[in-house]
Parts: C-alpha cells; structure tokens; sequence
C-alpha cells in the first residue's frame, strides 16, 4: 500500500511538473508554492520560549522553525504570549518544545490560492514547503501579501472585508488584562485610547513579547501572570505611531501600506473616525478566493 501510494505521488509531480514548464513554455505562467518561499530560520527545540521571543524580535518574524530530527515544528509570537498568560514561571524556565505546534506543509507545486486557504484553515502564519527531499521553505502571509499587491487587481471595498468590534483598551488596561482579552477574542492587536476615548496608540503580540525581554529582571516577581503584566498598563508600551488608512483605500494599497511599513494590520477610518480593522489575513481571503 506504501509503495502504491509514492508510485501515485511520483507520477503526479511528474506530471505537474510538466504541466509548469508547458505552461512556461507557451507564456501562460502559474504561480505556486516554490516562487514563494525563502530560507527558514530555525532554533533548537531545546531553547527556551526566552530565546525564541529574542530570535523572533531580531529577525522581525511571527514565528521561529524548530527544528528536531523527528519533524518540524513552529513556535509563533500568539504561542509565546498565551504561555505568559497560563504559566506561573519566567518564560526563560520553560523550552519550546512545550508550546511548539506542528508545522503545517504544503507540496512546492501547491497554487498560491491553496496555499492562502491553508494557512486561513490551519489558522497559521506561515507554511512550511516541502519536496521529495524534506522541507525546501518557508512561506508567510506577508509572503502572499506581497505577492498580492503586485499581481492582483481586486476591487473589493475594505468596509466589506474589514473586522469591527471589540479591537479597543483604555490606557489604563493592565497587560495580563489586555493580552487576555487578544487571546480570546482571536485577534493580534488592540487599539489603546485616552481618557476621552481617543485613539493614542496601539499594542500587538510583539510589544509583548518585547517589553517581556525588557522587563525579564527588572522585577522582584519576573512572571508575567503573576507579576510584571499585573502592575504595568499597556499606556506604558504601546507604540504611539497609530497607522491608519481611509475606508476608500483600494486593497492594493493597503497591500503595499502592510509590505512598506512592515506591520500585519491597520486601522481604517471614515470621516476621521476609525471605524474598522484590516489585516494581513483579510487580504490572504481575498487571495483563496481567486484562481491565479
């Protein structure tokens, strides 16, 4: 049955391949998974969740490869932050292999639409591309939003595509407070207002992660749970450059906004009010949706 099942898979790469260089040939070019990827970068899985959010925070990346004789794993910056939420010890006492997940793998000849409502499904950031010979790659969603803004035109409006709701803390939120309510909510950022309920400034995963790192011994009680995220505000490490666009911004301009800036999201707005959120993930469904 083994060997049934190669035989199947040899024979249809074989003639998938061909299919590409036809399709090369003649001028008609399909895009898949291997057009896409760049070298992974990978940690010991005998590192701690510490040196992931160190690596991570170096290499401005969502997530770290870990890498183990058996199989490949991923250790992402949402993992890193719901282990300083439930764990009652210093993120630098606990290693990867702990909160790793699986890596999600998609054949190198996958079309990009596949790839996107993968990633969507799977709920990841990113893709692990692999040939007969193992893992060739990885792909992002900052990969497949790139490759958006330069080869789709798509006139959907973003207030059909936007995220509305509870995306708001006052500055006052503590950070175990503000950091729960990302978790549960499923989202990746949250928008920080003043007093008078004005938009100042905005907290992501990353400024978590980051003030974590900063803040690793500089307190009697070096546990997010239980110390440090108990007592600081979210006033104290939001990042005060709010980027926002208008709710008339086409999504290929909001594509190269996210490429340019380097950011997963931004804020829209209508009548100088901001009204909704785009992300990153709005624009890969966008891309499941189309045959490219």
């Amino acid at each position: 049955m083994g060997e049934s099942n190669s035989l199947h898979y040899i024979v249809l790469r074989k003639i998938l391949l061909l299919l590409l260089k036809q399709q090369r040939q003649y001028g008609s070019f399909l895009v898949t998974a291997e057009d896409l990827i760049h070298p992974p970068i990978f940690i010991n899985k005998t590192s701690t969740l510490y040196d992931a959010a160190e690596k991570i925070l170096m290499h401005n990346i969502s997530g770290i490869i870990v890498n183990s004789r058996e199989k490949y794993d991923i250790i992402s910056q949402k993992d890193i932050a719901g282990a300083l939420i439930s764990e009652k010890q210093n993120i630098s006492s606990i290693p990867v292999s702990q909160k790793m997940q699986e890596l999600v793998m998609v054949d190198q000849y996958a079309p990009i639409s596949n790839c996107a409502a993968l990633m969507l499904s799977k709920r990841t950031n990113a893709l692990g591309v692999k040939d007969h010979s193992g893992v060739k790659g990885i792909m992002t969603k900052h990969d497949l939003v790139k490759f958006f803004q330069q080869n789709i035109v798509d006139e959907t409006k973003l207030a059909d595509i936007m995220s509305v709701g509870s995306f708001f803390v006052p500055q006052t939120t503590t950070l175990y407070n503000a950091l729960t309510k990302m978790l549960d909510n499923q989202i990746s950022r949250l928008l920080v207002k003043d007093e008078n309920g004005k938009s100042i400034g905005i907290v992501t995963y990353k400024s978590f992660l980051r003030h974590t790192i900063y803040n690793s011994n500089r307190y009697d009680d070096t546990v997010f749970a239980t110390g440090f995220g108990k007592t600081c505000t979210v006033g104290e490490i939001m990042r005060k450059q709010l980027i926002s666009i208008s709710i008339q911004t086409s999504l290929a301009k909001l594509a190269k906004i996210l490429i340019d800036y380097r950011i997963h999201g931004v804020a829209v707005t209508q009548n100088q009010k901001i009204v909704g959120f785009v992300t990153e993930k709005d624009i890969v469904r966008q891309l499941a949706k189309i045959q490219v």
